[in-house]
């Protein structure tokens, strides 16, 4: 890893390990709804089961190994609307509006302010806008990438940036968390020389007034957030940027320490594992440190970014991807990471925005791919094909169609749709053929099933003696969601094995 890298391979190194580092920490996001709610440490990517749906069509989905969530979508998506040309109107009008379509693990204020963005309504400038001005999770700063990918001023990169953040977040914790991550970035882009170690972290303390002036933000907007987000928002905005830097010296220190610097200590003072895990400014602290430190095992320092408990893995994995990725380009991703879903679209489309002339590169790879299909449909996107259809159970009345989209890029949608038992056949009688229901050994479902013959066994059952019916429930909880032997459950809490396997063998 001594010979640095040529900027097209950063770039593409970076949008690559972007999407691996999201893949492989979603199954583990506290929110990402995995039907196994203590999963393992995975070095790989995994088949998961996630449930879906909210409480009007509940369902389950299989997610194969590899396939990635809403952040890796947003980052394509700002991508295709810089290609596209005005890409503030495109993202904001078509992008950000259609995305909810196909959306994978949205977080609740990219969703509302997408929904605006459909109406044609800023979200600023809505009713509900003091959310809006209290919306800083990290849903701005993971989508940036492909700016700095495209821009060559790191001013004009910043502009982009908040102006980017400010269409779905407008709490400086969100917009300063981006714009500090894009510094971060294009600092790796641009460095032709090795990286000391802790020279990411003093280097972005250093560019603190390049990554965090106010004078980026509209005037207009501006007077809008100091009218209706409820707090003093220039003192705010201050204090934040203060909290970061002095976070950022903290990391400069503990890097300071080398081998003795302990992971859980650093991220638990950098709020990682707080309520307010899911803030820009902790991501991309949690991030920066992460590939700070495992700057010399880039595949160890995602690993571990993906595996944190009680951390918003797929985010943190991403932008620690991301960071990693522009340092060292893709010599060094693992042959069986490269198996990332849409791979060749990630690779062409990191293309396309280093060209030139993107619209003429963009036309002459989705040429190629439309010339091998002919059913190609128009869509806010471009154009996209239908690949296949499932059908999953919702509840008792109804199914969700999970429809298979390609773009012309090749990226990857599943456009979902609900409907109502009896009605399936003749709404979709064009595609059923290309529909399959899910085999069940893919929802994961247990149930603890008991009847008055069951009840009478385990009463009988001299091993069983004293127990309170919160541990029985414990062990019940214990064999359904996880991969625990009954030694294991049993040795955790302190009961008897036997008691365990008697009331495994009520687990159907």
């Amino acid at each position: 890893m001594a010979i640095t890298p040529s900027i097209a391979e950063k770039c593409t190194g970076a949008m690559l390990a972007s999407a691996i580092g999201d893949a492989l920490g979603w199954p583990n996001e506290p929110g990402a709804s995995n039907t196994k709610k203590n999963t393992k440490v995975y070095n790989r990517f995994i088949e998961w089961t996630r449930r879906s749906g909210g409480r009007y069509w509940p369902h389950y989905e299989k997610i194969l190994p590899g396939e990635y969530s809403d952040d890796t979508q947003m980052i394509l998506a700002v991508a295709r609307s810089i290609i596209a040309g005005n890409w503030e109107s495109t993202l904001a009008f078509k992008e950000i509006p259609f995305w909810l379509k196909y959306e994978r693990g949205g977080g609740s204020a990219l969703k509302e302010a997408a929904r605006l963005l459909k109406k044609n309504v800023l979200p600023w400038e809505s009713k509900g806008n003091s959310k809006y001005f209290t919306a800083g999770g990290n849903g701005a700063a993971m989508r940036i990438l492909p700016h700095v990918i495209h821009e060559r001023s790191v001013n004009m990169l910043i502009i982009d940036v908040i102006k980017d953040s400010l269409y779905t977040h407008g709490h400086p914790r969100a917009i300063l968390g981006a714009s500090c991550y894009a510094y971060a970035l294009y600092y790796l882009k641009n460095k032709e020389t090795v990286l000391e170690y802790g020279e990411l972290a003093r280097t972005v303390i250093d560019g603190v007034k390049d990554w965090s002036t106010l004078d980026i933000l509209p005037m207009q907007w501006l007077t809008l957030a100091e009218k209706y987000s409820g707090f003093d928002y220039l003192q705010v905005w201050s204090d934040t940027v203060s909290d970061m830097v002095e976070k950022l010296e903290y990391i400069s220190g503990s890097l300071n320490k080398g081998l003795l610097v302990n992971d859980e200590d650093v991220l638990k003072y950098l709020e990682c594992f707080d309520k307010s895990n899911g803030a820009g400014d902790v991501a991309i602290l949690s991030s920066l440190y992460l590939a700070s430190k495992y700057a010399n095992n880039p595949t160890l320092g995602i690993k571990i970014a993906a595996n944190l408990p009680n951390a918003d893995t797929d985010t943190i994995a991403s932008m620690t991807g991301g960071l990693l990725g522009m340092l060292y380009g893709t010599t060094w991703i693992p042959v069986e990471w490269k198996l990332i879903q849409d791979y060749n679209c990630l690779v062409n489309i990191t293309e396309i925005l280093l060209s030139d002339n993107m619209i003429g590169t963009s036309k002459h790879i989705t040429n190629q791919n439309k010339v091998q299909h002919n059913n190609w449909e128009g869509s806010p996107i471009g154009k996209i094909r239908f690949l296949s259809g499932t059908v999953v159970p919702s509840g008792k009345s109804g199914s969700v169609i999970i429809n298979k989209y390609e773009t012309a890029l090749g990226q990857t949608l599943y456009i979902k749709r609900f409907e109502r038992e009896g009605i399936i056949n003749s709404s979709t009688k064009n595609k059923v053929t290309k529909i399959q229901s899910i085999p069940n050994q893919y929802i994961n479902r247990m149930a603890f099933l008991v009847d008055s013959n069951n009840i009478q066994e385990l009463l009988e059952n001299s091993s069983i003696g004293r127990i309170t019916f919160k541990k029985v429930l414990k062990i019940i909880d214990l064999l359904i969601n996880n991969d625990l032997s009954c030694f294991d459950v049993a040795n955790r809490l302190n009961v008897d094995e036997k008691v365990v396997e008697a009331i495994k063998m009520q687990i159907k």
